[in-house]
């Protein structure tokens, strides 16, 4: 019998199943590849804001960070960049962890299922994307916590948001590599096929 966590992980990771076709991966990843075009580009992404801030850049695009340099990072900013950051970026952000973790698990579900059989184990790697969407999600409730209090110093929120940072980069590189070796395998096994 599963414990709960493993129940829990089978659960989502069936779900992710059902909703994983070609026609799911080719439509998920046209949602990240205009939300990464906007978050990233202008009117209302990064482009912008470095020629608003003069290079400065957001908390999201940082590894880790302590508080102080969130607050640096922040201060860095200037009054408008804050504003744009709240107002253009945020809302993009806010969208963006559903979209890269939606592709990703299509993705990895899709990719694994084109050669492994359906009760394998290894299926269970699409939840993977979930914890790096839930870490984003997390940072991005804090990054908002912090640009609406500012000047006032929410260090605890951005010593969580700072903690929740890395989380999030290195669920996505793990989604990545999955990915790659799901297609790596999917590779092998064709070659193996003929």
């Amino acid at each position: 019998m599963e414990g709960g966590g493993a129940m829990i992980v089978g659960t989502v990771s069936s779900a992710i199943r059902r909703i994983s076709s070609g026609r799911t991966l080719v439509a998920s990843f046209a949602f990240f590849a205009v939300l990464a075009a906007l978050i990233n580009g202008r009117p209302f992404g990064l482009s912008a804001l470095a020629q608003i801030t003069g290079g400065a850049t957001i908390l999201d695009m940082a590894f880790t960070y302590t508080p102080v340099q969130a607050y640096a990072m922040l201060a860095a900013l200037g009054d408008a960049g804050r504003a744009f950051y709240l107002t253009r970026i945020v809302p993009l952000d806010l969208v963006f962890p559903a979209a890269y973790t939606l592709f990703y698990a299509v993705a990895i579900t899709w990719l694994l299922s084109c050669w492994l059989p359906e009760g394998s184990p290894w299926m269970r790697l699409n939840v993977v994307p979930l914890v790096a969407g839930i870490a984003d999600y997390c940072e991005n409730i804090g990054v908002i916590a912090l640009l609406l209090s500012y000047p006032a110093e929410l260090y605890g929120v951005a010593a969580f948001t700072g903690v929740m940072s890395p989380i999030k980069y290195t669920f996505i590189a793990g989604s990545v590599l999955i990915i790659l070796g799901a297609l790596a395998g999917w590779a092998v096994s064709r070659l193996r096929g003929r």
